[in-house]
């Protein structure tokens, strides 16, 4: 999971960036020959080094230096991986894989950005106007119906999220009914904490399908397909789910997947008792993520905090940052 984003976050970032530029440049090694810039990239897997020469893609796979791969979209296009964590266990780091076309591919790796200079800066700016809006974690207060915390992400849906559900390997015989109570808490009048708010956000379960999601063993995302799809599956040590959102140059989704955690023990029922995981309120944030929330910080009691407890059957119910959030953006 990333830190909460902030003015103080992105603007450490962007001097980080400024200086290394300042620095690297004398060194001629480390900046991009005339001849790498702008040229195709070797086909393949691809490190984050190779992607800073600004080398162009149209197709491949990025490793993380963390393990996990993302294959890269199509240029002009970006996707997202988010997820959610058991309490205490590390989190995995929020990615964005941005194919900027003839500027390069820009990684971000939580707050951290790099690969192709001229990618990163575009990326940097559309991150900054995406979250300027938002609250900051130092003015927000830290109770579910008060506090106004909340991130965006820079995407989201301008129509109807079509979406399959494969119940292969499922944990929770209630996951379809708990999947489908969890999309729609984002959606139309939104009433708790006694306030109101509406969003146009909306959704459509289709059918069950034999497609599996479009997310590695590792929690990475492979290619877009075009179609949405929800199931289960490996995910790494700590991970509950993973939501994986594919977009284009003006921040309009376009597809979204996502993997629920075979390792742990989930709810069955609309009720949750003992050391099992809420099937339903651990969707309910993925959801958040598929239409273009981010994490807030830990305390706050929103349902996009990084993660939740045994049985946190409260994370059904959006806080006041939450349905602020989901407003602002729908």
């Amino acid at each position: 999971m990333r830190p909460v984003r902030n003015t103080l976050t992105t603007g450490a970032v962007i001097a980080l960036v400024v200086g290394l530029t300042a620095t690297a440049a004398p060194a001629q090694a480390a900046a991009p020959s005339a001849s790498a810039a702008g040229s195709r990239c070797a086909a393949g897997t691809l490190s984050v080094q190779t992607l800073r020469t600004g080398c162009t893609v149209a197709s491949g796979t990025v490793v993380l230096p963390d393990g996990r791969t993302f294959a890269v979209p199509a240029p002009g296009e970006s996707v997202m991986a988010s997820s959610s964590a058991a309490p205490g266990a590390p989190e995995l780091a929020e990615v964005v894989i941005a194919n900027t076309g003839t500027g390069g591919v820009a990684v971000r790796i939580d707050e951290a950005w790099s690969g192709s200079a001229p990618a990163v800066r575009r990326e940097q700016a559309r991150s900054a106007a995406a979250s300027a809006a938002a609250p900051s974690a130092t003015t927000a207060a830290t109770t579910k119906c008060t506090s106004t915390a909340n991130a965006r992400n820079g995407y989201r849906w301008s129509t109807t999220v079509k979406w399959y559900y494969n119940e292969s390997g499922q944990k929770s015989s209630y996951a379809k009914d708990a999947l489908r109570k969890a999309a729609n808490t984002w959606t139309g009048t939104i009433t708790s904490c006694g306030r109101t708010v509406t969003s146009s956000a909306r959704n459509s379960y289709v059918r069950l399908a034999t497609q599996a999601p479009g997310l590695t063993d590792k929690g990475g995302c492979t290619a877009s397909n075009g179609y949405s799809v929800v199931g289960w599956g490996k995910l790494p040590a700590g991970t509950l789910g993973v939501t994986c959102v594919w977009y284009d140059g003006n921040g309009i989704a376009k597809e979204s997947d996502q993997r629920y955690a075979t390792s742990y023990n989930w709810s069955s029922t609309a009720t949750c008792s003992g050391t099992r995981f809420d099937t339903q309120a651990v969707a309910t944030h993925e959801w958040g993520h598929l239409y273009g929330l981010g994490h807030v910080q830990t305390g706050t009691d929103q349902v996009m905090e990084p993660s939740g407890g045994y049985c946190d059957t409260g994370s059904r119910t959006l806080g006041f940052g939450d349905m602020t959030g989901i407003a602002a953006i729908y």
